[in-house]
């Protein structure tokens, strides 16, 4: 990448140098005229004088033109940039309330699946106790039997692991 020309004070900006009329005025920035020129210059010169001129008239208003077009392309550049910035900002913020949206809708949905499951879990403890209830009235022995070898295992495990410890 080059670098960027440096620009200062001393270094003039050819389209608008001299850039006042009290440098203009100044005896060593004058041209010298035709008529002070030396007596055996040839003719042919003021041709060439009138082509140079031309030339550097040209020259100027390239880089006249060229810087012209340089701020042109750094204020586009600056103003795509804010539009850039802008387009991106308007899509952060779509997105957030999107997205704030799509939580207190999940919110909403997760509210009322919960009662629904509370509603179910309530039931099935219901339908669970009728059942227990049902089965202690037809069968009495076996729950007493099952009772009691739940109460045997609940102790031997009790017993091991009492063991374990000490």
């Amino acid at each position: 990448m080059p670098k960027p020309l440096h620009h200062s004070s001393d270094i003039p900006r050819f389209d608008t140098y001299p850039s006042g009329p009290e440098l203009g005025s100044e005896p060593e920035r004058l041209l010298t005229d035709r008529t002070e020129s030396a007596p055996n210059e040839r003719t042919d010169s003021t041709s060439l004088n009138e082509y140079g001129a031309q030339l550097g008239s040209a020259a100027g208003m390239a880089v006249v033109a060229l810087r012209r077009a340089q701020d042109r392309v750094a204020g586009l550049a600056t103003e795509k940039k804010t539009t850039i910035t802008d387009m991106a900002g308007a899509r952060l913020r779509r997105a957030r309330e999107l997205a704030s949206v799509r939580g207190r809708e999940w919110s909403q949905t997760l509210r009322e699946n919960a009662v629904e499951w509370r509603r179910q879990a309530r039931n099935a403890t219901y339908q669970a106790r009728l059942r227990v209830r049902e089965i202690e009235n037809n069968n009495p022995l076996h729950v007493v039997a099952a009772a009691g070898v739940v109460g045997v295992a609940i102790g031997a495990v009790l017993r091991i692991w009492r063991a374990n410890r000490a």
